[in-house]
């Protein structure tokens, strides 16, 4: 009698990649050495580098080269400010839940606690470091990539939406990145929220007509309201 086929499960898919963003980096201790790609995550940094159009290199040849004394090509950097972008999530999607009074900076390429309730946490006093630290632990979110790297190419233009729309008001931050990632400009953001349209439904359908149109954007003549 032959022996009987034992039906294997098909296996998981690796993860999805995420971007975990985490308010007790906040008080970390300050990098080292400088931080690869000015600070920007590996995911996003990947992310911007695989929709960058790739510029031809010509080889060096005997007769054309690169001097000696000629400095080193500079490396390109992503057009949006990081660190700002960075700000901007922990003040939405972190800093409501902490039921406290914060202030944040961005210090070079990271982002500082610089004061709890009206208290400031200078990095050389360890025992201010250790009270906010027990309070900022715990408290993350892990964000899809794509998404905050269509936010943080828009976060120049959004800034006058936000500073409309404080942290732990009317806004969800959350929306305004996934219609980021479908495609939506500044003014669609901020449209789409005026007109109550900024809805999980609404930017869901604006990804699969994206997805339809073979992952381009629409331009701003035929893009789809939201």
């Amino acid at each position: 009698m032959p022996a009987r086929r034992r039906h294997r499960r098909p296996r998981p898919g690796p993860a999805p990649v995420r971007v975990r963003l985490e308010a007790v980096d906040l008080v970390a201790d300050p990098p080292a050495r400088p931080l690869p790609h000015g600070g920007v995550p590996d995911a996003v940094w990947s992310a911007w580098r695989a929709q960058r159009p790739r510029r031809p290199e010509a080889p060096p040849t005997l007769t054309r080269s690169r001097p000696a004394s000629a400095p080193a090509p500079v490396p390109e950097q992503p057009p949006f400010d990081w660190p700002e972008v960075v700000v901007t999530l922990h003040r939405h999607l972190l800093l409501p839940a902490l039921g406290r009074r914060v202030r944040i900076a961005a210090v070079g390429t990271t982002v500082r606690l610089t004061h709890l309730d009206g208290e400031a946490v200078p990095l050389t006093d360890p025992a201010a470091r250790l009270r906010a630290r027990a309070l900022l632990s715990g408290h993350r979110v892990d964000l899809d990539p794509h998404e905050v790297l269509a936010f943080a190419e828009l976060h120049a233009d959004l800034r006058g939406f936000l500073a409309a729309h404080p942290p732990g008001g009317d806004l969800d931050l959350r929306l305004v990145l996934a219609a980021a990632g479908a495609g939506l400009g500044a003014a669609d953001v901020a449209a789409a929220h005026a007109a109550g349209t900024l809805t999980p439904d609404r930017i869901a359908f604006l990804a699969a007509f994206r997805g339809a149109l073979g992952g381009a954007s629409p331009d701003a003549s035929r893009r789809t309201s939201a």
